[in-house]
């Protein structure tokens, strides 16, 4: 079999993918803060993760098949295979999705208040100095129980991760706190490092970069937000490496808990193959990682002529699994797509996978709504998706830096990976995330407010109270 082959492209291929990577390109300048403040704009922005991660696992993926869809890909001809038509179906769809999106964010991110965001300004730094420890300690016993095998009821486990998860909030004011003094950044005190020991209890028990990102990401975007920026020429290297070694690390999680690996066996691979070829040797599995182009020509060369739309309620549906627990309904979908996904398009060519379908695979958000019910579905699926966007940046935008630094790292992972997700997950899970951090610091402000009115000085109380 030849080792390389690129996708079947055609000129009208190219000159959509030239209009959509225009596109792109345009929408760059409607990330808050970009005409103050250029490309570090991105980091600090849910919209700009979701810029981001659309280039990566779209426009870079697109490419990258262009040239080698064997290697690549998974190994197999089946890109090599797909007809020019649809390639060009798959990248109009891509382009109608960005620019749905697109649409929506620009009409909503303009808000004239925080709205319900606004509940934050109850939390200030010393209090979140004080809680980060608690917390970190908390959501680490969370995560080492509710990750990976657990014995507890699927009701009971979204909403602790959704409350564990908010460990992000005050290790992010921590680590704003820190570089906002204008330390070095290795000099720092105990706090700001035991902050992020959620993310290494969850990575162990759950081998998945989302996981471990968070050690990065707080960090870096604490660091934006508090005016301490990187040049690019440093910043995009460090990123590489950092992407080398968290898949390495990941990589080696999984064997360890996934294969039953002993650890002596890692560290002789390791030693066998030293240590620069280890970690360049992973580069490999992230070439396949952003393949959100490659789910979205399977969807559309295989639905509806070979499976019909599924007429899934994509779109009201997440709106019921991110406001109504499922504690009170109990028959509300989970976060299956992915496994659904894997067994009946991204296997349909391996008979084995396709019967017993095992890990879950990404449909990409474009190709879930494709998959649904079509072309409709993927124009309002990405106005829905844009609404939301611009929604949360519309209100952050009035919020002070730590706090918008502490909302922008807690829903980083989940824009910066929302494109290659199924969009009626990575709707709920994004409305369920805000709406859960917006119940917990309304409870903060209350108990705030009640022991403030409690303390007041006698002076000044009111005679009849004297």
């Amino acid at each position: 079999m030849p080792n390389s082959f690129g996708l079947d492209t055609n000129l009208t291929s190219w000159l959509i993918m030239a209009a959509l990577t225009g596109c792109w390109m345009i929408s760059l300048r409607f990330t808050p803060g970009w005409a103050q403040e250029g490309w570090p704009s991105l980091v600090k922005s849910l919209y700009g993760f979701v810029w981001m991660d659309f280039g990566l696992d779209i426009l870079l993926r697109f490419t990258m098949l262009s040239y080698n869809c064997v290697e690549w890909g998974n190994g197999s001809l089946r890109l090599a295979a797909l007809s020019p038509r649809v390639i060009d179906v798959a990248l109009a769809n891509c382009l109608l999705f960005w620019v749905m999106l697109v649409l929506g964010f620009v009409l909503l991110v303009r808000r004239p208040t925080a709205g319900p965001l606004a509940v934050v300004r109850s939390l200030d730094v010393a209090l979140a100095r004080a809680a980060a420890i608690p917390v970190a300690v908390l959501a680490s016993a969370i995560f080492y129980l509710i990750e990976g095998r657990t014995a507890l009821p699927l009701v009971l486990i979204t909403p602790l991760a959704l409350l564990a998860n908010l460990y992000m909030v005050p290790a992010a004011i921590v680590w704003w706190e820190h570089f906002r003094q204008g330390a070095v950044w290795w000099r720092m005190g105990p706090t700001p490092l035991i902050a992020l020991l959620p993310a290494v209890v969850r990575s162990l028990r759950s081998p998945y970069r989302e996981n471990l990102a968070p050690l990065v990401l707080i960090p870096l975007i604490a660091a934006f937000f508090a005016g301490r920026r990187p040049p690019l020429r440093i910043l995009l290297p460090a990123a590489l490496a950092c992407l080398l070694i968290l898949t390495s690390i990941i990589g080696i999680s999984r064997q360890l808990i996934w294969g039953h690996e002993r650890a002596e066996y890692i560290v002789n691979q390791m030693q066998q193959a030293g240590a620069a070829d280890w970690f360049t040797g992973s580069w490999s599995e992230p070439m396949r990682r952003f393949h959100g182009f490659d789910s979205m020509l399977l969807t559309v060369a295989l639905v509806p002529s070979l499976h019909p739309y599924s007429q899934r309620d994509v779109l009201v549906q997440p709106l019921i699994r991110g406001f109504v627990p499922r504690l009170l309904d109990a028959g509300k979908g989970g976060a299956s797509e992915g496994t659904n996904f894997g067994g009946r398009i991204w296997a349909y060519d391996d008979p084995t996978n396709r019967d017993e379908p095992g890990a879950s695979i990404a449909p990409s958000m474009p190709g879930d709504l494709y998959d649904a019910n079509g072309v409709l579905y993927v124009a309002i699926g990405g106005l829905m998706w844009g609404i939301l966007l611009g929604l949360f940046e519309g209100w952050k935008g009035h919020l002070p830096d730590f706090s918008a630094a502490a909302l922008t790292c807690l829903v980083a992972t989940q824009g910066g990976m929302s494109i290659e997700r199924d969009f009626d997950n990575s709707i709920a899970t994004f409305i369920q995330t805000v709406f859960v951090f917006t119940i917990v610091m309304s409870i903060v402000a209350i108990s705030r407010r009640r022991t403030t009115d409690v303390s007041v000085p006698l002076g000044h109380l009111p005679n009849h109270f004297r």
